[in-house]
């Protein structure tokens, strides 16, 4: 994460430096971590637009999983562009539910409800779209990724407790989306500002994309993660997605040292 932080940095003219005062004390060392957190989030205001500060944000960056830093503040950036739109926040996919609080931590005091999409089985089959580009856990063949990334609903909901984020305020649904959106759609958001993708393979982001595109107004962004990285599949359903719709999203694609995603911003009903 550092070396991640050291290149960004760079972009704006910035080095970290190691100081011998600290010796290895914790405490100098998490402080030194929230101010390089603050002095972050200042040159990313600046460049990307500012975001409200936020004394838990540090904490909970720091103990992320799988979501690079520099990635999460283009999260938190989408969520405050999104406050005023009307429609509920939703993650599609959420692993360990280390993203989960992140985002329920920027909208605590909000009154949107936060809906959370898992199968807790982890990754499904892939389609023929799904062809292996970053071997990330070396399984030599993308059929074998099938069942793996998979986390217990019980991880979530106990992250969420502890951050003591109101039961009311999140819903979890639980199932692969092939199958909610045509078992459980009632219980979907009837509108959704803002949505976090990381589904990695073709079909269940382009279900969600196609969800989204019809309960969402003008103004709501959708972020979908590993856009031309592990799988072949997050581009190539974004790629159809914006073709097909042609004019109605503005799409930001950021330079790969930010991490590999992909921003739809809605300017048109």
């Amino acid at each position: 994460m550092k070396k991640l932080i050291r290149v960004i940095l760079g972009k704006f003219g910035l080095d970290i430096v190691r100081s011998n005062s600290f010796k290895g004390d914790v405490y100098a060392l998490n402080k030194n971590f929230e101010n390089l957190v603050s002095n972050f989030e200042s040159l990313f205001g600046q460049k990307f637009g500012e975001i409200p500060e936020n004394e838990t944000r540090s904490e909970l960056i720091k103990d992320l999983s799988g979501t690079p830093p520099s990635e999460a503040y283009f999260i938190i950036n989408s969520l405050h562009k999104t406050r005023t739109i009307e429609g509920e926040v939703c993650e599609f996919g959420v692993a360990q539910g280390k993203t989960s609080q992140l985002i329920a931590n920027e909208i605590r005091d909000w009154t949107k409800k936060l809906h959370l999409f898992d199968s807790f089985e982890g990754l499904p089959e892939p389609t023929e779209k799904d062809v292996l580009k970053d071997d990330i856990f070396n399984l030599g063949d993308i059929k074998a990724y099938a069942g793996t990334i998979s986390n217990p609903e019980t991880l979530v909901r106990n992250g969420l407790d502890k951050m003591k984020f109101p039961e009311d305020r999140f819903v979890v649904h639980k199932g692969f989306i092939e199958e909610l959106i045509k078992t459980k759609f009632e219980s979907f958001p009837k509108c959704v500002s803002f949505a976090y993708v990381d589904f990695d393979f073709y079909e269940p982001i382009q279900i969600a994309l196609d969800f989204l595109h019809k309960v969402s107004k003008k103004g709501a962004i959708f972020m979908i993660d590993d856009y031309d990285f592990f799988s072949t599949g997050a581009k190539t359903a974004v790629d159809e997605f914006t073709k097909q719709h042609t004019g109605v999203y503005e799409v930001f694609i950021p330079e790969n040292i930010y991490g590999h995603f992909a921003i739809l911003k809605k300017i048109r009903d």
